[in-house]
């Protein structure tokens, strides 16, 4: 049994076929036309191409081979049909009928290009827009039909012939029905609706909706729907008609919907709709008739060809804002990054110029101590005192300098009774000062004096507990040290006394740290001339007799009167460094952590440095991103982070440099703020505004959704698609109009 052949009415109807479709003994001669040769056979003849010997237009032509029960009448129906739909251009034209000549024929217009079914087995493969192209065509096809009252009841791709452009029309209406006749017709298996294989069924143009569905799932798919090898087996065993037909409606009812067309690459969703609503095994499910169809694919086209206009519709706005938000963020960064910079400058040049208030303030203060113990160093009773020890302590003087320290001599100095009152004469002075003074009292941490070859002859301290904790100097030799000397720098411990000339001017000594508590000092000294009046010029002629000298604790200078706790988080403060040249260059001597730190830790610990780079950078023109040393030290953790830092270096009082140019000394204020403190303003506003920009653009995406909401809904099909002749509420155009 060939499945792909129409399905004949009965076993009478068989019987006929097969008679009819006896092979001729030779070719039919039909006056005007020359036979090639057969091109076809049917179930009620043979199709033979021709040449009209008129024209030489190449025809084909249907030819019944007559017998006596050959019922002319109803073989003409398809002649008859076809006449009707003669105006068609997608219907193969009749160009004359014959059924007076012997055998009955009628000549029609010969497609060279074959059947679309010959199109499919020859393994060409079709684009899915090609194969849109069929369907459409095919359904323009129908559409004319079925305006002309005429329903296939057989269409298939054998059925659909090519022309010379591949336009497909459609043919072979033998099993064709006129709208109202109750005359039941069969298809072809596999292409035939369900309720068409239901004997005495009435012909329905849905029959035809339900075949071009099959057509368009067999273009796409390869195969017909719902055919397989059990489904194929199963009919090719049915034992008669009836049963076959019974077997495939089943087939068709109860199998899976056929799905293999949603594999192909290029299916959309709505053209694998349209074709799942076209083969609906439900009639009232399926399009209403080849209109609907033809609209449904339309609709899509529209819908493909809005597609990019949608796209750029949507993504045009989107790219827009996506530019418009690059180029925002990007002002706003470049915006921020120069207010922050600018913020910063300003940040700098104050802090420079709180660094010079600072060493100002400093300057101040040691002026003030220079006056003093320039003071102190004219007083006739601290004269007098220093002649009676030296007179007194003269022998074991003279060979305490003839090194650097004796133990054993020292004792011999300190036994002498004039050295004990000396000594009580600096501490009754030094109490006075601390009394007398604010300044002093905040700042004087000792007095000694040393003789004019540097021996320590007598020394008077602040704080009572340092001197029994200290190593006492007296009889020890400091000839090598600046506040003797006068230098910059202090000399070697190592070096011969006799080598060291005693200050004739007024200095401040370089930075030293404190053997007893760590502390880092300073110290303050001027000569002791042997007469207490005389001039500048008698003065050259003479020698110190001696050096007095003041030392202070660096840590009690009120640098910017900052008010740092221990373990509080500090925004501003000011510190001082030395910038002497040497391993000391860069220590820091004055800080919060080193004046919160304890004092036994402190005679141990090594002191924090700053590099040399970070030193030139902030003496120049000041650092944005400035990293505190103390931070790397254990307890110093709240000065972590990015400071900006200013340094400025402290003159000496112009007593010692000059009233023209004052000389630079080797101590440094710096003055260090939190970067994040002066840039948070900065940053709370650049986030606002970040908050401001997204907030905007959320709206105007907002906007342009809704207007695309708007848009998308008007380009909608109104109500009016619930005509016959349009797509109604179906969920194939549905579907659609999802996409």
């Amino acid at each position: 049994m060939n499945l792909d052949q129409t399905q004949p009415q009965s076993a009478g109807d068989v019987r006929q076929a097969k008679q009819l479709s006896l092979q001729m003994d030779e070719q039919p001669k039909i006056a005007g036309y020359r036979i090639e040769r057969p091109i076809g056979s049917g179930a009620y003849g043979q199709v033979w191409l021709a040449t009209d010997l008129n024209t030489g237009r190449p025809v084909a032509i249907k030819c019944y081979i007559k017998r006596a029960n050959l019922d002319l009448k109803e073989l003409g129906r398809e002649v008859s049909l076809l006449v009707n739909m003669s105006a068609g251009r997608h219907i193969v034209q009749v160009l004359k009928v014959g059924w007076e000549y012997d055998p009955p024929h009628f000549v029609m217009e010969f497609l060279e290009n074959g059947s679309l079914e010959d199109l499919v087995r020859g393994n060409r493969r079709l684009s899915v827009e090609q194969c849109v192209n069929f369907i459409r065509e095919i359904a323009l096809g129908l559409e004319f039909a079925h305006g002309k009252g005429v329903i296939h009841c057989d269409l298939k791709p054998a059925n659909v012939l090519l022309d010379h452009s591949l336009q497909p029309r459609l043919a072979d209406f033998g099993q064709g029905r006129m709208a109202g006749d109750q005359t039941p017709s069969l298809g072809t298996l596999f292409y035939m609706a369900p309720e068409q294989a239901v004997p005495d069924a009435v012909a329905d143009v849905k029959w035809d909706v339900y075949a071009l569905g099959a057509i368009a799932y067999t273009l796409l798919a390869g195969i017909p729907p719902y055919r397989s090898s059990e489904v194929s087996g199963a009919l090719e065993t049915a034992k008669s008609l009836q049963e076959r037909l019974k077997r495939y409606h089943h087939a068709i009812v109860t199998s899976p919907r056929p799905a293999l067309h949603y594999r192909r690459k290029g299916v959309d969703k709505g053209l694998a709709q349209i074709v799942d609503r076209c083969l609906h095994v439900d009639p009232s499910q399926r399009f209403q008739n080849a209109q609907q169809v033809i609209g449904a694919l339309e609709q899509r086209q529209q819908l493909r060809n809005r597609m990019p206009l949608y796209l750029m519709g949507l993504i045009g706005p989107l790219l827009l804002m996506a530019v418009m938000l690059m180029f925002s963020a990007r002002g706003r960064s470049v915006s921020v990054s120069r207010s922050e910079q600018s913020v910063v400058q300003r940040a700098i040049e104050s802090n420079q110029f709180a660094a010079r208030y600072a060493a100002r303030t400093l300057e101040t203060e040691i002026q003030t101590l220079f006056n003093l113990v320039e003071e102190e160093s004219q007083r006739g009773d601290l004269k007098e005192g220093f002649i009676k020890l030296i007179e007194a302590a003269k022998e074991p003087l003279s060979l305490v300098q003839q090194s650097r320290s004796s133990p054993e001599l020292a004792k011999q100095l300190t036994s002498v009774l004039e050295q004990m009152e000396f000594e009580r004469y600096l501490k009754s002075r030094l109490d006075t000062l601390l009394k007398t003074n604010p300044n002093s009292q905040r700042l004087l941490n000792s007095v000694f004096v040393n003789d004019a070859r540097g021996t320590n002859i007598g020394i008077a301290f602040r704080n009572n507990a340092e001197k029994e904790t200290a190593v006492s100097p007296v009889g020890q030799n400091y000839a090598y040290r600046s506040y003797f000397t006068g230098n910059r720098l202090d000399g070697k411990p190592a070096d011969n006394p006799e080598q060291f000339q005693p200050t004739r001017t007024p200095s401040l000594s370089t930075s030293f740290r404190s053997t007893s508590t760590g502390t880092w000092k300073i110290a303050v000294s001027t000569p002791i001339w042997p007469a207490e009046e005389g001039s500048t010029e008698d003065r050259s002629s003479l020698n110190p007799i001696g050096v007095l000298v003041m030392t202070i604790n660096l840590g009690d200078f009120e640098l910017l009167n900052e008010q740092v706790e221990h373990n509080e988080s500090p925004q501003r403060f000011a510190t001082l460094f030395d910038g002497r040249l040497g391993n000391q260059r860069g220590t820091v001597l004055h800080h919060p952590f080193i004046r919160a730190m304890d004092r036994e830790k402190m005679k141990s610990v090594l002191m924090p440095q700053l590099s040399d780079p970070v030193i030139e950078a902030m003496a120049e023109s000041g650092l944005s991103e400035y990293i505190d040393p103390v931070s790397n030290f254990e307890g110093g953790e709240v000065y972590a982070g990015t400071w900006i830092a200013t340094a400025s270096q402290v003159e000496l009082p112009a007593t010692l440099g000059g009233e023209d140019e004052r000389e630079k000394s080797d101590l440094w204020v710096l003055v260090q703020e939190r970067k994040e403190n002066v840039s948070r303003p900065i940053q709370e506003l650049a986030s606002k505004l970040e908050i401001e920009m997204f907030l905007e653009f959320a709206v105007l995406a907002c906007v342009v959704l809704v207007l695309w909401y708007f848009v998308f809904r008007m380009s909608q099909p109104s109500s009016a698609t619930n005509s016959p002749n349009r797509i109604a509420s179906g969920d194939a155009a549905t579907e659609i109009q999802r996409l």
